[in-house]
C-alpha cells in the first residue's frame, strides 16, 4: 500500500463511527502497513427543512470525489442510485437484517397502540406504508440520532419509533424493540441493512483491498434493489421500497412505490435467475409503473 494513512469518510455521529470502526477492522489485513483513520463528515446541511430531497450519502461521496477522504463507508439506502462520475462502489459487505422494527413503550405492537398515537418515521417510504396501514396515526418526525429520538419516546413526545433493524442492532438496542415488520407491512428501503465501500476509479490498490470485503449475496440483492430504485427515479422524497432475497440461484424481489401519504400504493414481486439482478429490478419497476404509479412522480420524473 503506498499510502501511510487511509482516511475512512463516515457520518458524524455514533453508528457512522461504529460501521467505520468495524470496516477498518476488517480491511487492516489488506493494507500491509497502511494505518487507518475514521474522518466524521457532517451533515449539518440535511438537517431542517427539505431534507428529504437530498440523498444523506451524498456528502461523504463529495469528501470522496474532493480528496478529503479515501474510502467512503456508507449505508447503502443513503446512496443515491445513480454514483457521481468516478466513484467506484467496490465493496458491499454481508447484509446485517434488512428489516423495519417498531420500538414502542410497554413491549406494545403496531396493532395494539392507541388510535391517533403519534410514530417517528422519518423516512418517505416508511411514513407511506405506515399511514396506509393505519391511517389514524400522526407520522412525525425529527432530526437527530436514534439515541435522541429514544428520548423522546421516553418522555412521551411520540408513541413509536420506527427504525432500522440493522441501526438497532449496531446501536445495541435488540431488546427495545417490539416488533420487526414483515413485508407485507412495510417493505424496507432499497439497500437497508448493507453497507457499502466507495472509493475512486483510480485508486487500484483500494479498491483490491476493499475487494475482499465483497459479498456475492449481498451484492446480487443490493443490485436488484437499486435497479428498481433506478428504472422509478433518483428523487430520495419518492416513497419507494424494495428487498430481493437470493435462495440458491433465483432471486426473488419485493417493491413497492406510494404516494407521500399512502393512499395509493403500488407493490408486486418479481423472480428470475442469479446474474441477471438489473433485469429482474428494472422489469418489476416498469410493471409498477405501468400499473399507474408512473402517476405519482413529478412531470420531471414520469417522463424518465
Amino acid at each position: 500500500m503506498s499510502k501511510h494513512r487511509i482516511k475512512i469518510g463516515v457520518r458524524d455521529n455514533r453508528l457512522g463511527r461504529i460501521l467505520g470502526e468495524q470496516i477498518a477492522e476488517l480491511l487492516k489485513p489488506h493494507l500491509g502497513s497502511a494505518a487507518t483513520v475514521l474522518v466524521p463528515i457532517g451533515h449539518a446541511a440535511e438537517r431542517g427543512r427539505g431534507n428529504s430531497t437530498r440523498w444523506p450519502g451524498l456528502p461523504l461521496e463529495q469528501a470522496l470525489v474532493q480528496g478529503e477522504i479515501d474510502i467512503a463507508v456508507q449505508n447503502m439506502k443513503d446512496v443515491p442510485p445513480e454514483p457521481p462520475q468516478g466513484i467506484v462502489l467496490a465493496a458491499v459487505t454481508a447484509r446485517f437484517t434488512p428489516f423495519d422494527v417498531l420500538i414502542a413503550r410497554d413491549g406494545i405492537i403496531m396493532d395494539e397502540l392507541p388510535e391517533g398515537s403519534a410514530i417517528s418515521a422519518h423516512t418517505p417510504i416508511r411514513r407511506a406504508q405506515l399511514l396506509h396501514y393505519r391511517d389514524d396515526f400522526s407520522i412525525v418526525d425529527f432530526s437527530g440520532s436514534l439515541e435522541e429520538r429514544m428520548r423522546k419516546l421516553e418522555m412521551g413526545e411520540v408513541d413509536g419509533l420506527v427504525v432500522s433493524a440493522s441501526a438497532v442492532e449496531h446501536l445495541g438496542y435488540q431488546d427495545r424493540v417490539t416488533e420487526v415488520f414483515t413485508t407485507e407491512v412495510v417493505i424496507p428501503a432499497p439497500g437497508q441493512g448493507a453497507l457499502g465501500i466507495e472509493v475512486l476509479k483510480g485508486s487500484k490498490e483500494l479498491l483490491k483491498a476493499a475487494k475482499h470485503l465483497d459479498d456475492a449475496i449481498a451484492r446480487a440483492e443490493i443490485e436488484a434493489e437499486r435497479a428498481f430504485q433506478r428504472e422509478v427515479t433518483g428523487d430520495p422524497s419518492v416513497p419507494i421500497g424494495a428487498l430481493a432475497k437470493l435462495d440458491g440461484n433465483r432471486l426473488h424481489l419485493e417493491g413497492v412505490i406510494a404516494d407521500r401519504e399512502g393512499i395509493k400504493v403500488y407493490r408486486d414481486e418479481e423472480e428470475g435467475k442469479a446474474g441477471d439482478e438489473e433485469q429482474i429490478g428494472a422489469r418489476l419497476a416498469r410493471r409498477l409503473l405501468l400499473d399507474g404509479a408512473r402517476a405519482l412522480l413529478s412531470p420531471a420524473e414520469s417522463s424518465h
